[in-house]
């Protein structure tokens, strides 16, 4: 009997395997500077400057799938990656690494991630077309395992490492990367017809992009929310990475942070699956403001500085507060922008979020050398609270429908 593969799975599997690769590589790339130099501020360095890059490559992404397609920039991005990955070991094996050899080889890497992701989200409405899936459900199975992905990559780097090394390890993440290429290779080309001229140049390229861009300036209750998520992305991310991080090292309990970060990602992929369900019950832009609002609930209740139970369970209402909120921003995504423009309108907001994450983390980490825990904590969450009431009950977030005369 001759078994039918589903192109929506394949699509979730290739975002689930793409995700973790991204993750494993922030595992196993400060291990190796870390083996390289012996110092942890390279690492951090290292880590900092290529996230950085992808500022200057992010904003084109969106204009080279409308010209290129989606699914061929998928699958280069995923084989890039790749390549860049394996890089690492062949060049420790022929040369010795140093800082600047090793940073080089992250920022080619990093330059072509959010290409991938980008790509991918930007296939979700057609796959979701032709294999008959409700849209709003299938939004959120595959930001559920894309989550998935970020809580296997960093757990089956940290065993790889252990068990064959970090230079076989980069192997291992580089055949994931191409399992990622493989699978979306299997997705038939969806067709979508542009506006514009479709051949490649940089100008057709840079032009594309404009378009994008400008539609999303058009679209001011999407560009209110789009802008929310970036301002309250700088504000949160860094509460992860730097806050609870130095919190749980003073106490020298890093398992708790594991575990803490696991359940919100459970969290997360709960509320992701949930998402259709939500949307039914509440508006586009009240599910915006109740979200984000009990974000900021839940990291002030993180301030009283709990015990280890409490704090998972703080982690794991997080989670569940912020998984409706990818899949709801590529529906409205889907639904208020023509098809041709879904890679554009993407790629913006990718290279919004990636500015806002690293300004964010340099501007916390700053603070956090000066301030204790307890009070940061409590004004990040009630800044996050501010913030989303504001521009949710004054800008036009509040006029956020699901559909649009854009569409």
């Amino acid at each position: 009997m001759r078994v039918r593969v589903r192109h929506n799975h394949l699509l979730v599997a290739a975002a689930l395997f793409a995700s973790v690769g991204n993750s494993a590589v922030h595992i196993a790339i400060p291990w190796l500077v870390l083996e390289t130099t012996g110092s942890s501020a390279n690492a951090g360095i290292v880590l900092g400057i290529s996230g950085f890059s992808v500022i200057f490559t992010a904003p084109l992404i969106g204009g080279l799938i409308a010209i290129l397609g989606a699914r061929p920039v998928s699958i280069w991005a995923d084989i890039i990656s790749a390549a860049s990955v394996v890089l690492f070991p062949i060049i420790g094996s022929l040369f010795e690494l140093n800082l600047a050899s090793l940073l080089i080889i992250a920022i080619i890497g990093a330059m072509f991630d959010p290409a991938g992701a980008t790509a991918r989200k930007s296939l979700i409405r057609g796959v979701a077309e032709r294999d008959g899936l409700s849209l709003l459900k299938f939004n959120g199975t595959y930001e559920a395992a894309a989550t998935i992905g970020t809580v296997i990559g960093p757990t089956g780097a940290a065993i790889a490492i252990g068990l064959i090394g970090v230079n076989a390890t980069f192997y291992l993440i580089a055949l994931v990367f191409v399992c990622a290429s493989v699978l979306a290779l299997f997705i038939p080309a969806i067709i979508i017809p542009s506006e514009t001229e479709s051949i490649f140049s940089v100008g057709n390229v840079v032009r594309e992009t404009r378009i994008g861009m400008n539609a999303l300036w058009r679209d001011k209750p999407l560009l209110s929310l789009v802008g929310l998520y970036t301002l309250l992305t700088a504000i949160y991310m860094p509460v992860e990475s730097i806050v609870l991080s130095r919190y749980f090292r003073d106490l020298n309990e890093p398992q708790t942070l594991g575990f803490v970060l696991s359940a919100m990602s459970v969290g997360i992929v709960i509320g992701a699956l949930q998402f259709h369900r939500a949307v039914q019950k509440f508006s586009p832009g009240n599910l915006v403001i109740i979200s984000m609002t009990l974000i900021g609930a839940v990291v002030c209740a993180m301030a009283a500085l709990p015990n280890a139970i409490i704090f998972i369970a703080l982690g794991l209402a997080l989670g569940l507060a912020f998984g409706p909120v990818s899949p709801m921003s590529n529906y409205l995504v889907q639904q208020r922008m023509p098809q041709h423009l879904h890679g554009p309108v993407f790629g913006t907001q990718f290279s919004l979020m990636y500015l806002a994450t690293p300004a964010g983390t340099l501007a916390l980490g700053l603070i956090v050398q000066s301030v204790s825990i307890s009070p940061l904590l409590f004004a990040i969450g009630a800044l996050f609270i501010g913030v989303t009431l504001l521009v949710g009950f004054t800008g036009p977030l509040r006029r956020l429908t699901i559909d649009s005369t854009n569409s």
